[in-house]
């Protein structure tokens, strides 16, 4: 079987800690599982030129192709004008948009993929894009298998959460839709949002295959580490921890948790409990700052900005319980990592998150700051609690692998190549 699998979000990700977030993870952890698989014959594919070559350095690193492999994080690649900083960034983006649809670019860009088709056996090739884009030179491949990973649904069902920009790319993805179009949805909850907002892709091409923390993520109990990554953020030796990591934004309900956490602390010593916002800054985090810096808290509450992939497992595996009410997740990831490293999770009872979570974590609603300050007491005065709780969550995500996860997606393949 052969798989074309669009590597953009790789590209646009190389060197930028920002991209580096849930589709660039779920792209790069499902090549990594389907590579160890050895099901399916990889063919990268980059739609856009501009960044190819440092999709292919994000591959090399990744040891997915043939190359001296490169520090994902620390290497440079050229990425060309869409990567330019600052206000020239929406001119050029927009100039580069008109002279990519001039009819000789599209021309060039069919021939492209043609040449792409012609190095590889011509027979069982499925497409996969595991973002958004759906372009021409795909669309003129009658018979192709055309598979297209969903997300969310949060740009139609939730746009005040999103820019106008992101928003439009998402409606004329799916405009672009197609009844012979196989959606693969990362849980059950984003599956049926899809379903109700279109009516052009049937229900029986549209399958779920959930996503899994990395496998490198594991409790760290080495009282060193552990000292040196509370130095390193911060955080007083004998405080105990709240952490919420996420990229810090409107839908993740920080401000709720604020409120929850003054409540909480009011009436305990200084530095007793600390609040560990991780995550780098979102869109229309103003409010957010400005929130923080005039709580009553603002001295026990830490904010580290973008974490390392290597810090990850400390930082879930430092805290007494990790806190998550995002008022909608087409998966949640974080809290399933913090599972994976013994963390007790809170989380906020909507979307998705009751499929990750299982009876393994606590559920408020996420619009209660009383409900979430109970909570976290709750946990935090029951060593007993959270030792159970913290069994539970690594049975739970157990539950959940890569490995099962390209395994369903390379069975939905042959299915829909059988048929």
């Amino acid at each position: 079987m052969n798989l074309i699998f669009d590597t953009e979000i790789l590209g646009q990700a190389h060197g930028r800690p920002l991209n580096r977030g849930g589709i660039f993870r779920y792209s790069s952890e499902l090549l990594l599982a389907l590579h160890y698989q050895g099901d399916c014959a990889l063919t990268p594919y980059c739609p856009e030129p501009l960044f190819k070559a440092a999709a292919d350095m994000e591959l090399q690193a990744l040891g997915l192709i043939p190359g001296q492999p490169v520090s994902a994080s620390g290497a440079t690649a050229s990425r060309g004008m869409l990567s330019s900083p600052g206000w020239i960034k929406p001119a050029l983006k927009h100039g580069y948009r008109l002279f990519s649809r001039l009819p000789q670019i599209k021309g060039w860009r069919r021939r492209r993929f043609a040449e792409l088709l012609q190095s590889i056996t011509a027979e069982n090739v499925v497409y996969h894009t595991p973002f958004y884009g759906l372009p021409d030179e795909i669309r003129d491949q009658a018979g192709m298998p055309v598979f297209i990973t969903v997300h969310d649904m949060l740009p139609m069902t939730q746009p005040r959460f999103f820019a106008q920009e992101a928003i439009r790319h998402f409606a004329a993805m799916m405009k672009r839709l197609r009844a012979t179009d196989h959606v693969v949805c990362v849980s059950q909850a984003t599956r049926q949002d899809f379903l109700s907002h279109q009516h052009v892709v049937p229900e029986s091409n549209v399958h779920v295959t959930p996503l899994a923390a990395s496998p490198s993520l594991d409790a760290v109990r080495d009282p060193g580490v552990l000292l040196a990554a509370r130095s390193r953020y911060g955080i007083p030796e004998h405080s105990s921890i709240l952490l919420s990591l996420c990229t810090l934004e409107p839908r993740k309900n920080l401000m709720t948790l604020i409120e929850a956490y003054e409540a909480m602390v009011s009436k305990l010593p200084a530095t007793a409990c600390v609040l560990v916002l991780a995550g780098s800054l979102g869109w229309k985090t103003s409010p957010l700052m400005e929130r923080i810096s005039q709580s009553s808290a603002h001295g026990s509450i830490i904010i580290t900005d973008h974490v390392a992939e290597s810090d990850l497992a400390v930082l879930y595996s430092l805290a007494d319980a990790f806190v998550y009410p995002s008022l909608y997740e087409g998966f949640g990831l974080p809290p399933l990592e913090a599972m994976q490293c013994g963390t007790p999770v809170i989380v906020g009872h909507t979307s998705s998150l009751p499929e990750v979570v299982g009876d393994a974590a606590l559920f408020v609603d996420p619009h209660s700051p009383a409900e979430l300050r109970m909570a976290m007491e709750r946990l935090l005065a029951s060593p007993s609690l959270r030792q159970t709780m913290a069994q539970r969550s690594i049975e739970q995500a157990s539950r959940f692998s890569w490995s099962q996860t390209a395994h369903l997606t390379t069975q939905i393949y042959r299915k829909v190549l059988l048929s």
